[in-house]
């Protein structure tokens, strides 16, 4: 039996529910940073991170997703601080 869980609630939680369901997903999981509860929307199972630990055990298999956000300027110079202080 596998799980599907993805890490975190923000603006693609949605989207990641909709894509697993799409590909037939019986079993998805959110972990919730923010709450120490548990609770259930859509057949969607929200855990706090000390719950979900103990309820992904009973699965063989774990699929993980998250989302990553990355803006223009992140390797570490941002481009237009970079050249703003370049040009003064």
């Amino acid at each position: 039996m596998n799980v599907d869980v993805i890490l975190g609630v923000n603006i693609d939680t949605e989207k990641w529910i909709y894509e697993l369901r799409k590909k037939g997903a019986k079993n998805i999981l959110v972990i919730d940073y923010d709450s120490e509860n548990k609770w259930i929307n859509e057949d969607v199972l929200y855990l706090s991170p000390n719950f979900a630990v103990e309820y992904i055990k009973k699965f063989n298999e774990i699929n993980y997703y998250k989302s990553l956000c990355a803006y223009p300027g992140m390797n570490g110079k941002m481009a237009t601080l970079y050249k703003n202080k370049k040009e003064k």
